[in-house]
């Protein structure tokens, strides 16, 4: 929910003239390159998630909810993200192209993102109970959690805390209701009153661009859902199931027609949403410190939604969807892990284990994979950290697998409905496939692994470190 800040800043510069909804990224960061459509990628690209590049959330998530990558690889891994959609004319979610937009409000204005926050927003509204993820966590602060298979919970750190940290103008402002409502009050008497372009004394500017749609997401019905910058635009009653694994219920269903503002926000031990109807200046926000088994956040909403406007809706509906939904959640990684070990095909590693040891780059050197080899077993460790280190079993062909389930996941603050293919790693250069090399032993320089789900093929290939390769040899 962190976005819809980050745009009302952007709103704010284009007012004052320093900057435009159509500059484009290279005009800002010269050092961003790419040689397709998406070097014209502008402002209003990023803010809409239509750049058509992959998100690459794997390359920045990692586990107990800290982040490893720093703010200075934004640009480079945009540059070098492989294309997922049509630009302009496809949504692909997008969190990095946030940071970017984070990256753009300080180079203009020279303040740091929380400096920034606090001038344009938090103090001119009075905000008492609103900060950014390197200011103190308090006592009166919500702690997060996970909710294990069996319905307990368990602790986890608190995600998006700590200075100069990457992806935090895409989600790590922490706020009360009491905030929010009183900030969305002001963004629709903002949107409102600039519709007729009538004077305002708060702070928000361009609102009505904000808030129109600008690439659509996926209706199951003839009436609108886009989405706008940092929000979605829905025109209900309207099936509202973006980010859901499930078909939720109709919202609103027999009611009169209403434009609904929405966005909701989700990370393990947190999660929230926010409802917005400018024509009535009604706002509705719910925030939870608990992932939960399911999409509570989101059933919950729709209901309070259902309630604020007296419509009638079947309460039992939404009770036994979110209890098939906690079901399936549970079921799935269960499955997924017996779908690798069914298509476990190897006893042992095909070469010596050694052959598989270093540390393998992408090819802009922003992140690496490092197996280790740990009591004669192999371990990978993303970014080469303890905390992201997993045992390594043989799977197929000179390749490996690790597994959790869902207990471990959720103690780890890791997301857990990544299918089998995820979990993979493949090793031997493509171009020099292990196949060819008989009676040989195989030149494991490469492997490759299936970390970004909305680009077809195999998956992304890691080169081995020269270093490591010459000392090897």
């Amino acid at each position: 929910m962190t976005k819809a800040f980050t745009c009302s800043l952007i709103g704010m510069l284009v007012e004052e003239g320093l900057l435009s909804f159509s500059t484009q990224l290279q005009e800002i960061f010269p050092e961003f390159h790419r040689h397709d459509a998406q070097a014209n990628i502008t402002i209003e690209d990023l803010m809409s998630h239509r750049t058509g590049l992959a998100p690459m959330d794997n390359l920045w998530f990692s586990s107990y909810n800290e982040i490893l990558v720093d703010r200075y690889q934004a640009i480079p891994i945009m540059s070098y993200a492989p294309v997922a959609g049509q630009f302009r004319a496809s949504f692909n979610y997008n969190n990095i192209a946030y940071e970017v937009l984070g990256q753009i409000l300080e180079k203009v204005t020279g303040l740091s993102y929380a400096d920034l926050l606090h001038k344009r927003i938090i103090e001119p509204l009075k905000l008492n109970r609103t900060f950014y993820a390197g200011e103190t966590i308090d006592d009166n602060t919500a702690r997060s959690y996970a909710a294990l298979a069996n319905g307990s919970w368990h602790e986890l750190p608190p995600w998006g805390y700590g200075d100069n940290l990457f992806i935090g103008p895409g989600g790590a402002i922490r706020s009360s209701v009491n905030d929010l409502l009183f900030l969305y009050k002001a963004l629709m008497d903002a949107a409102n009153s600039q519709v007729w372009t009538a004077a305002i004394t708060n702070p928000f500017r361009q609102v009505p661009g904000l808030f129109e749609g600008k690439v659509n997401v996926g209706s199951t019905s003839l009436r609108e859902y886009s989405y706008a910058s940092g929000w979605i635009r829905a025109q209900l009653p309207a099936m509202v199931h973006l980010f859901a694994d499930y078909w939720p219920p109709i919202l609103l269903q027999g009611a009169e027609s209403r434009l609904m503002i929405h966005h909701q926000g989700y990370i393990m031990g947190n999660a929230g949403i926010v409802t917005l109807f400018p024509e009535t200046s009604t706002a509705i926000v719910v925030l939870g410190n608990s992932a939960g088994l399911t999409d509570a956040m989101r059933l919950f909403g729709q209901v309070l939604v259902e309630t604020t406007f007296e419509n009638d809706f079947n309460a039992t509906t939404y009770t036994q969807l979110a209890r098939e939904a906690r079901d399936y959640f549970v079921q799935y990684v269960h499955d997924r892990n017996e779908e690798l070990l069914a298509n476990k095909t190897a006893s042992a590693p095909v070469n010596p284990l050694n052959a598989y040891v270093g540390k393998y780059y992408n090819s802009i050197s922003s992140f690496f994979i490092e197996i280790k080899l740990h009591d004669d077993k192999l371990q990978v460790a993303f970014l080469g950290v303890d905390i992201d280190t997993y045992e390594l079993h043989p799977y197929q062909n000179d390749s490996f697998y690790w597994t959790l389930d869902f207990d471990e996941s959720a103690k780890r603050a890791r997301l857990p409905w990544f299918p089998a293919e995820y979990f993979v790693l493949r090793f031997g250069c493509r171009s020099e496939p292990s196949w060819w090399q008989f009676g040989k032993e195989v030149d494991m320089g490469c492997l490759t692994w299936k970390h970004e789900f909305t680009v077809p093929g195999d998956g992304e290939e890691f080169r081995r470190s020269v270093e490591v390769m010459d000392q090897a040899e």
